[in-house]
């Protein structure tokens, strides 16, 4: 695996590529620069050789068997010039796996690693997506850029050698005009990159609405409502803004690059037909005019088109390693990558002394001089209005955001003083947005507890799927979903449950249910609730819900509004209190009845 730590510059391309794959950088290069020799000053030389010897023979100076050897080193030539194309493409497709195979990893390294705030915030999450949509990709087409800009140095190096032994101006004049479009090609490279930037948030719009257009998960709504004809719309406008903000910088240094193309392309007639004089003079051959007007032409074709996309790469290569050095700068969360402690803490008490809390980006307080406490073993609620901040306490008791105001204490001890792998093994959270893995059943419960294997039909039975698994066709090691062969998808209760029996097979001392049965109607949410409830007697459970079905089902009750605990109480308590829990309890009671 690569590591990704330094400040990188468009050159170290190239060092990452030789760090991924060595053998086949080198092998590349080598018949890179072996090619390049071979397709101008041998190429012109066999080139040469053989037109003079038909021209010999068809003067009858030199006898027809002669033709023979020349003919020979032409095609053997032409030959070993295809051959080393095939090698290297093979030789770069080797490097490019290879890379593929350690630079992934270390780029998900990072990603898994990176303090949450960063996915939260729009600027960041824009340089994340750059940086991990295609880093192979990214960095090859820099590679590819500097052996074929080395190639082309070889073979312009190759022809201006044989142009100064016969029309020295030429080669003055052909290097003058080189140098503005290298210029060009560079500022060229570096406006289309910072164009793909500007274009990333209509990019990440269109991503998104396309899959509401093409994915398999909206299916059922996009038929019943019909509305695809409406987001297409959508999805166009915000494709032809991206198209249309990178085609005007495209379009602008294309004409800059062709331009300058055209005049290389006079200047190599202008060789030419210089050229013509001396062979009418037989001061040079025909063989050597063909070599050389030949070699002139392959080598402007190259400086004009090939030289500019390859410099065009490699200043987008090094604005992309700007962003991957932004990237692993990235400020990352101390041992997000540990696994849970394969022990948990002995749990006795939680607090909360005066917590204060606003996300990245934002000025107002999720949480202001937030203060509870919970003892263990007891049944405990969360409810209130949507973005009264349910969910933001169970971020900052998972260590999501550190970044707090206050102390969250665990047994008397600062949560932020806990190693990572102990605050991973001390709670277990159902969140609303639970996870799919599509993978055996098997495998989806036993993430619960990386350190406990053996007990997932036991937790599959206590979560309520005995009937769910008889029903799959290889039981427990049924795929889930429909990527894997043989996978079955689930209904959206069925996948809860298997959620909730990966949190059953966790032996973590505090299990969160964080609003997971959004989705379930009332009823079936109160008893899924009561199920967990029973399950988890003598534990300490916490439920976060809006809906407060299941909240006679607690011990105690926190009634969160304006970012703090606004009452708290048993169920009875509260009712008999009139207060902001008895309004949201009578405003929801016919669901129940």
């Amino acid at each position: 695996m690569i590591e990704i730590n330094k400040n990188y510059r468009s050159f170290d391309a190239l060092k990452l590529a030789l760090a991924a794959s060595p053998v086949c950088m080198v092998t590349d290069i080598l018949l890179s620069v072996t090619q390049s020799i071979m397709q101008t000053g041998a190429l012109a030389l066999v080139t040469a050789d053989f037109v003079d010897t038909a021209s010999a023979i068809l003067k009858g100076v030199r006898p027809r068997n002669d033709i023979y050897l020349p003919l020979v080193l032409l095609l053997v030539t032409l030959g070993v010039t295809t051959i080393i194309g095939a090698l290297i493409q093979l030789a770069s497709s080797r490097t490019r796996l290879n890379l593929k195979r350690r630079l992934i990893p270390s780029v998900v390294k990072i990603y898994a690693a990176l303090d949450y705030r960063h996915i939260e915030n729009n600027t960041s999450w824009e340089l994340i997506s750059r940086v991990s949509r295609d880093p192979v990709n990214s960095i090859m087409e820099g590679v590819e850029a500097y052996i074929q800009s080395l190639k082309i140095i070889i073979s312009l190096a190759s022809v201006l050698i044989l142009i100064v032994t016969r029309v020295w101006w030429a080669a003055i004049i052909i290097l003058i005009f080189s140098a503005p479009m290298f210029w060009l090609s560079v500022r060229a490279g570096r406006k289309v990159y910072q164009a793909g930037r500007e274009a990333e948030k209509f990019n990440r719009r269109t991503e998104y609405l396309g899959d509401v257009l093409t994915g398999r998960d909206n299916v059922d709504e996009r038929t019943l409502f019909g509305y695809s004809d409406e987001i297409n719309g959508k999805w166009q406008n915000l494709y032809e803004a991206g198209r249309k903000l990178q085609l005007r910088v495209t379009a602008r240094m294309f004409l800059f690059i062709k331009g300058s193309s055209l005049l290389l392309v006079l200047i190599s007639l202008l060789v030419a037909l210089t050229l013509i004089g001396p062979v009418l003079t037989g001061q040079m051959t025909a063989g050597w005019f063909m070599g050389i007007v030949s070699a002139v032409f392959g080598m402007i074709q190259k400086l004009g088109f090939q030289m500019s996309r390859s410099l065009e790469s490699i200043s987008r290569v090094g604005e992309y390693m700007k962003d991957l050095t932004a990237f692993a700068a990235m400020s990352q969360t101390k041992d997000a990558l540990t696994e849970p402690d394969a022990e948990p803490i002995e749990f006795k008490s939680l607090e909360f002394r005066n917590v204060c809390f606003r996300y990245p980006g934002s000025e107002r307080l999720v949480l202001d001089g937030m203060s509870f406490k919970m003892e263990a073993g007891r049944h405990y609620a969360f409810v209130g209005k949507n973005g009264a901040g349910k969910t933001t306490i169970t971020k900052l008791l998972t260590g999501l955001f550190p970044q707090y105001q206050g102390e969250i204490l665990i047994n008397g001890k600062e949560l932020r003083e806990y190693s990572a792998s102990a605050v991973k093994a001390l709670f277990s959270v159902v969140y609303q947005d639970f996870a799919r893995y599509y993978i055996p059943m098997k495998d989806n419960i036993a993430l619960g507890d990386l350190h406990r294997k053996g007990n997932e039909m036991e937790a599959a039975h206590l979560a309520g799927l005995d009937e769910t698994v008889n029903s799959l066709n290889h039981g427990l090691d049924t795929p889930l979903g429909k990527i894997m062969a043989g996978g079955q998808d689930l209904s959206s209760g069925q996948w809860q449950r298997v959620a909730i029996a990966r949190s059953l097979n966790s032996r973590a001392p505090v299990k969160i249910l964080d609003e997971p049965t959004s989705a379930l109607d009332p009823i079936s949410e109160s008893l899924l609730y009561r199920d967990f409830e029973r399950l988890m007697l003598g534990k300490t459970t916490v439920f976060v819900s809006h809906r407060l079905g299941s909240t006679k089902l607690a011990d105690e009750i926190l009634v969160i509004g304006s970012g703090r605990i606004i009452e708290r109480g048993t169920h009875d308590e509260l009712m008999a209190a009139n207060g902001s829990y008895a309004g949201m309890f009578e405003a929801q009671r016919g669901w129940y009845l």
